[in-house]
């Protein structure tokens, strides 16, 4: 029930990141941006930019055995120094399951049930465009506090991001 609701969840979001009309980026092209996350967990990205510096991120992961999906919006600015490189910050929240037997949350010693968390995000990061491509290249911070009174804060949420443009 929970697999599906997080699958319904995420469905949604991409619904109404597709449905956000595209930004048109300096370089004259339009960007949505589909990739790769690798880090302290594994997953997919979603990057839809609505205006030439903000974006609106899906990020679906998976870590300790579970599912996670979070909805961020960034402000992504330029470093002039860097040709092709912007850091970018934003928040967001997030919505995650554990189901039993294979949870193995870090806040339980043995997972004897179904376990969600749900809260906000804030995301900080470096970005780089592989001059005259498609492909970036980024790094980010992803720090979550949860709702949920046994997870509180998530601070070690750390990954790189290989994405393609289109």
């Amino acid at each position: 029930m929970k697999k599906s609701l997080l699958l319904s969840f995420a469905v949604c979001m991409m619904a109404i990141i597709f449905a956000i009309p595209q930004a048109s980026a300096q370089q004259g092209y339009y960007n949505t941006m589909v990739g790769f996350r690798a880090g302290t967990s594994l997953g997919g990205s979603v990057k839809r930019f609505v205006t030439d510096q903000s974006a609106v991120e899906l990020m679906v992961f998976n870590r300790w055995k579970g599912w996670n999906a979070a909805l961020l919006y960034e402000y992504h600015m330029d470093i002039r120094e860097f040709r092709g490189m912007e850091w970018y910050l934003g928040g967001g929240g997030h919505y995650g399951v554990w189901k039993e037997p294979k949870a193995e949350p870090p806040w339980v010693y043995k997972g004897t049930e179904d376990y969600t968390a749900y809260g906000i995000d804030f995301i900080a990061g470096l970005e780089y465009n592989f001059y005259n491509t498609n492909i970036y290249l980024s790094f980010d911070w992803k720090p979550a506090y949860n709702f949920v009174d046994f997870t509180k804060l998530w601070w070690d949420e750390a990954a790189f991001t290989l994405r393609y443009s289109f």
